[in-house]
């Protein structure tokens, strides 16, 4: 009976130092903070062979700030009046870089749809983080808010996917 009770003992240290293994293995993994430089203008060329070529932009949808995450995925930051904000994620087909959490997250509400003939996905947490991605000509692009507006993410989703467009520079 001593030898079955010290296997299982020795058996639930080793399980316990196994998953404490895995957890601080994932941790590491992780990154804590992104790498960003701010820009002028969203046209990354130099850095990552890209601009975004057009978004959105009017008195409600206000563009503030131009950003290159990790040096591959541009963000543009917009203040959406009356006093919300949002951002445009771009990226490369499969370079794409979700916020922090972003997919930790188990969304209420997941929905695919077409807009112009671009199959959007969009996931939503009511009160809370709420985005829409989509693909196109080789990018890769996500509107997001962390405290959006009830609906506004979905109100604003043809605007954006219309009229965003990344291209290449050589």
């Amino acid at each position: 009976i001593f030898a079955a009770l010290l296997t299982l003992v020795l058996l639930a240290v080793v399980s316990v130092a196994l998953v404490l293994v895995l957890i601080l293995r994932r941790e590491e993994t992780r990154p804590t903070r992104e790498t960003r430089t701010e820009y002028l203008h969203p046209d990354y060329g130099q850095a990552c062979g890209f601009r975004v070529a057009s978004a959105p932009s009017s008195e409600v949808i206000l563009p503030y700030r131009y950003w290159l995450i990790e040096e591959r995925v541009s963000e543009i930051d917009y203040d959406i009046v009356p006093g919300r904000r949002m951002s445009l994620r771009t990226a490369r087909t499969g370079q794409m870089l979700y916020p922090v959490g972003f997919f930790d997250l188990a969304f209420e509400d997941v929905q695919q749809y077409d807009i112009d003939g671009v199959t959007v996905t969009q996931r939503q947490n009511a009160g809370r983080i709420t985005g829409i991605s989509w693909t196109r000509e080789g990018y890769e692009y996500l509107l997001y808010s962390l405290q959006p507006e009830m609906n506004m993410i979905a109100g604003l989703a043809v605007e954006f996917v219309t009229n965003t467009r990344a291209e290449a520079v050589v």
